[in-house]
């Protein structure tokens, strides 16, 4: 018997296996695959960091807004009604009532507590904190009237956006 060369190639074991072309479609998929695994992970330790840096910023605010609210509302001295410290209080251990705090500001990686201490958690990196102290009239107040509300705002910020804002109106007891 002749064997002609197609019937020998019907005669040979057929090998089976990955061409070129499904083994770079299977990579494709299998990257996919993992790209879709690995996302929500990865969006999840981002907000946590963002969560955990608001949290950070809004006790430094408290905490600054707390001691200003420790001050008195007049100047023990005697100084007139201008917000801003006076001359000679050039520091915040120096300022004696609520409205020397006015125009305060820290810059990224000065954030100090009340005892001048850098403040060195990790999540307070980037931040700033400023405050104002402005005399405010209120609904009703007469021109006339004396000036007996101050309103003190502390803003925490990262880079140029305001992180945290904390807004206190404070009256005057006589």
């Amino acid at each position: 018997m002749i064997v002609t060369g197609k019937d020998r190639s019907s005669m040979l074991p057929t090998r089976r296996g990955f061409t070129l072309v499904e083994a770079l479609l299977a990579s494709s998929i299998l990257a996919m695959a993992i790209l879709a695994l690995t996302l929500p992970f990865t969006a999840a330790a981002q907000n946590q960091r963002a969560d955990g840096q608001m949290t950070v910023a809004a006790a430094l605010a408290q905490e600054l807004v707390d001691e200003i609210l420790t001050k008195p509302f007049y100047d023990p001295q005697g100084g007139g009604l201008t917000p801003g410290p006076e001359p000679g209080e050039s520091g915040r251990s120096l300022f004696d009532n609520i409205d020397d705090y006015h125009g305060y500001s820290e810059s990224a990686g000065n954030v100090t507590n009340a005892a001048g201490e850098v403040c060195t958690d990790a999540l307070a990196t980037g931040l700033s904190r400023s405050a104002t102290a402005e005399y405010v009239r209120v609904a009703g107040q007469s021109d006339t009237d004396p000036l007996t509300f101050v309103r003190v705002t502390v803003t925490v910020s990262y880079p140029n956006e305001t992180v945290v804002s904390l807004s206190r109106l404070v009256y005057a007891m006589e």
